[in-house]
Parts: C-alpha cells; structure tokens; sequence
C-alpha cells in the first residue's frame, strides 16, 4: 500500500508535504519510484498532518507528489 502526499513548500535541503502518516523515519519515494529522503517531523492538524521531510537526493528537491511505501512484514 502506498501513502500518497502533496509537496507544499520546497526548501533547500528539506520539503514540507500534507499527508496521512503516523511514524518518523518512513523512507519517501517519488511517483517513478526514486528513493528522495525520510520523514523527520510530523506536525500539523491531527486529520491531516504536515511532514518534514529531508532531502537525501539533490533531484528530489523538484517533486510536486510524494509516496510512502507501507509495511513490508
């Protein structure tokens, strides 16, 4: 299963995206499937939260729609 999210600000080393995710450190992918950084922050509206995101890939840096992948067990 795949959580989708929307890219709302592009910093430099960092993106703040909207989306439905409740642990620190998920590894977030684009669209394509390219590996772009993890979540480190979760802040916002319980509903609908924010998440910080650092920037691992410097092509990540230009995504409009994040993914993270669920569990694997």
């Amino acid at each position: 299963m795949k959580i989708k999210g929307k890219v709302i600000c592009n910093m430099d080393r960092y993106i703040i995206a909207r989306m439905k995710v409740n642990k620190l450190g998920g590894k977030v992918y684009s669209s394509s499937g390219r590996y772009i950084g993890r979540i480190i922050k979760l802040f916002g509206p319980v509903d609908n939260p924010y998440v910080k995101i650092k920037v691992e890939r410097r092509w990540g840096r230009n995504v409009g729609e994040i993914y993270v992948r669920g569990d694997r067990r």
